[in-house]
């Protein structure tokens, strides 16, 4: 017969037994969330790691040669902007370029190229591969990398929506019944992250060692700022490329990010830049001077003070460096707030 004290014993040692079995059984699910947790993490990073090293070695992006809208600013009031096509100088730009290309990357090396769908983009391609030749495994013709949309321009209203886009700034203004650049910008960066950085892990393709994008000047500023992380400022101090310029971003996976590409100067052209700047000097005097070469400021470049003084004195031997107390980087566009 089991008295009232026993009783008492066995129900605690019994509820010990289940607190210690429910301990050791949660124990062991946390231990298991943990290692699911780094077995997920661990997966992942292999995953980054894997579409980091598919990644083709080089993307070459190259403006269109020159175009009918190019030689004549007036053509866009009659003629749609995507029917407006190459000069006869312009042709001879893109076969330029396109030997330029074969040059620089030799015989053995194969391409996937995606051009606009524009006129005066399908031209130059056409004119560039027809010097690489069987080089090209496939050509993609992407909306996404088209010109900027400007909207109806019959009229002589255009002026007015430059003039005010000059105001606004480029990557801002949004042209009625057309695009900002900012809109710009959004298409320009899925199409990357989509079909440029997935074009080597597609199912059924052999992997290729380059990409051309054959594309126009906008979109080309726009891949290098979503690439390099260019601040608004920092666009609209970059100025568009040349007909049939060349710019050559080659991988380095010593840099961070998914996307992981710098542009060679040894193989390519380099964007150029320019900054109006308000200086102020020891003795309260102000000037508006031009930085050239502003891309060379290490980022973020608003900060350098010391780098971009220095840069000021190389360029304008009247200006003392040690007198410059002040760099206003919106040339007193914002007085109240810096």
């Amino acid at each position: 017969m089991i008295h009232g004290n026993e009783r008492t014993l066995i129900a605690v040692m019994t509820a010990f037994a289940g607190g210690f079995l429910a301990a050791s059984w949660l124990r062991r699910k946390q231990h298991k969330a943990e290692e699911d947790v780094i077995e997920g993490q661990q997966i992942c990073e292999k995953l980054t790691a894997y579409r980091r090293s598919m990644l083709p070695k080089r993307i070459i992006l190259v403006r269109h040669g020159e175009s009918e809208g190019n030689a004549d600013n007036t053509l866009y009031r009659t003629k749609a902007d995507n029917q407006i096509e190459l000069t006869e100088k312009g042709s001879q730009q893109a076969c330029a370029v396109g030997q330029r290309i074969k040059t620089l990357v030799g015989p053995n090396v194969t391409f996937h190229t995606f051009v606009s769908p524009f006129q005066r983009t399908l031209q130059t391609c056409r004119n560039i591969l027809a010097v690489l030749g069987s080089q090209n495994v496939h050509t993609y013709v992407d909306p996404r990398i088209r010109e900027q949309e400007f909207g109806n321009l019959q009229n002589d209203n255009f002026e007015q929506f430059r003039t005010e886009q000059k105001n606004v700034g480029r990557f801002w203004y949004r042209f009625p019944t057309g695009e900002s650049g900012a809109d710009v910008f959004d298409r320009t960066k899925q199409w990357f992250e989509h079909s440029v950085c997935g074009i080597n892990t597609r199912p059924g393709y052999e992997p290729v060692d380059t990409v051309l994008v054959v594309t126009h000047g906008l979109t080309m500023r726009l891949i290098l700022m979503q690439l390099h992380g260019w601040s608004v400022t920092t666009f609209h101090t970059v100025w568009n490329a040349g007909n049939c310029a060349m710019y050559v971003l080659k991988k380095d996976e010593n840099l961070p990010g998914l996307s992981p590409y710098a542009l060679c100067p040894e193989e390519g052209d380099m964007p150029a830049a320019s900054i109006a700047l308000s200086v102020k000097f020891r003795n309260g005097n102000t000037k508006s001077v031009t930085l050239q070469d502003y891309l060379s400021i290490p980022q973020p470049r608003t900060t350098q003070f010391e780098a971009v003084r220095q840069k000021l004195a190389e360029q304008n031997p009247d200006l003392d460096a040690k007198e410059i107390v002040d760099i206003d980087f919106h040339a007193g566009g914002f007085v109240k707030y810096k």
